[in-house]
């Protein structure tokens, strides 16, 4: 199985690795940095041996499949070369974990809520959530205070694998744990403040968009 890197160090933003595979654009490494989609967060992106990566994703026995956007030149049992791109995946860490946050605080002052999907946006610096209920717009603003509250404290993020399944992993800040095995920053403070938005869909449904207001 793909040696995932990311998982011991988020912040890794190159390395080297072994070729083990290549279907047309898709490549396998015997590690990697490179995040694979999944659990509502999206792949990464980046090069490696200068060629674009576009997207990175589990294949059918939970190996990584990197993505690229031509034919590749090199073969295998080639060294590879893997650079992530950090200003897309630091994003995705911030929006991510803002979004565990922001979660926590919809639950509490909502009490019961059905949420029924939830995205990122191209730019990868807001995540929405939709819900079949109404969204008040006051609790909205009473959510996005007691957040950004919580935010201010530069708390501590953990993470830690399960012992008994060591890719199943917990995410931790303060009181707020759940289940999660995505990159998140290591404290509160680089998420910054963030903006919530309420929004009207179709067929009755109602978005809550949570924005970083720091770039």
């Amino acid at each position: 199985m793909t040696k995932r890197m990311y998982s011991e160090d988020p912040y890794k933003q190159s390395f080297e690795a072994v070729v083990e595979k290549i279907e047309g654009n898709n490549v396998w490494l015997d590690q990697t940095c490179f995040y694979p989609e999944s659990g509502g967060q999206a792949g990464d992106a980046g090069t490696l041996n200068g060629q674009r990566v576009v997207g990175a994703q589990f294949d059918t026995e939970k190996n990584i499949v990197h993505i690229l956007e031509s034919t590749p030149t090199f073969k295998i049992g080639d060294q590879a070369k893997g650079q992530i791109d950090w200003e897309r995946r630091y994003k995705i860490m911030r929006v991510h974990a803002a979004s565990h946050i922001m979660e926590h605080f919809l639950f509490q002052v909502f009490g019961s809520l059905k949420l029924t999907g939830s995205h990122l946006n191209e730019k990868y610096d807001k995540s929405t959530y939709e819900s079949d209920e109404r969204l008040d717009p006051e609790k909205i603003a009473e959510v996005e205070k007691r957040a950004n509250e919580f935010i201010a404290q530069g708390l501590t993020i953990e993470t830690w694998p399960d012992e008994k399944r060591p890719h199943f992993k917990y995410w931790k800040c303060g009181p707020i744990q759940m289940p999660c095995g995505g990159t998140h920053p290591k404290n509160t403070g680089e998420i910054g403040p963030i903006k919530l938005k309420r929004e009207t869909g179709g067929r009755g449904r109602e978005k809550v968009e949570t924005s970083l207001l720091k770039s």
